[in-house]
């Protein structure tokens, strides 16, 4: 096979509608925060959990895209959704109050690139005539997925610091 053979290539290129993102105190803070649509200083975002936070976040994500897009959640084909908490849990929740079909992706950092491939794939060559993507990472419910539980109070290593 040559490298031109594993080349995947699109019949139909699709583009970019619009985009849209939220992000935490912290992100709103750096040297991108005029980039950002929205900048929740509330990192529960007024939810009882992260876990739930990461959902409303996403939930706001979705709402405010479709908004620039000027689309209905009718318009949209698919979403393709995904988190770093097992199962997708946050996507799954967030995505239920939408009446779109919701496919998950668990690809870690990857999920967004995963998600751009396979909307790019269903609106170029299956038909599809807009699709979303969305991914998320909540600092504290990835905390408490891969490290060290924040709830528990236990003290980070001097060398998660650096």
């Amino acid at each position: 096979m040559t490298e031109c053979e594993s080349l995947i290539q699109l019949p139909n290129p699709p583009s970019v509608l619009a985009w849209s993102s939220t992000v935490g105190k912290k992100e709103g803070e750096g040297p991108l925060r005029e980039c950002f649509d929205a900048i929740e200083q509330d990192s529960y975002f007024g939810q009882s959990t992260w876990e739930a936070a990461e959902s409303e976040l996403q939930r706001q994500t979705v709402r405010r895209l479709l908004e620039k897009s000027h689309c209905t959640e009718h318009d949209v084909g698919c979403l393709f959704a995904g988190d770093l908490i097992n199962q997708c849990t946050s996507s799954t929740y967030a995505l239920r109050h939408f009446d779109t079909p919701y496919l998950g992706i668990f690809g870690a950092c990857s999920t967004f690139a995963e998600g751009l491939l396979l909307g790019a794939c269903m609106v170029s060559g299956m038909g599809m005539q807009r699709c979303a993507v969305l991914t998320s990472s909540h600092f504290s419910s990835a905390e408490r997925q891969f490290r060290f539980p924040l709830s528990y109070g236990g003290q980070r290593m001097l060398s998660a610091w650096y």
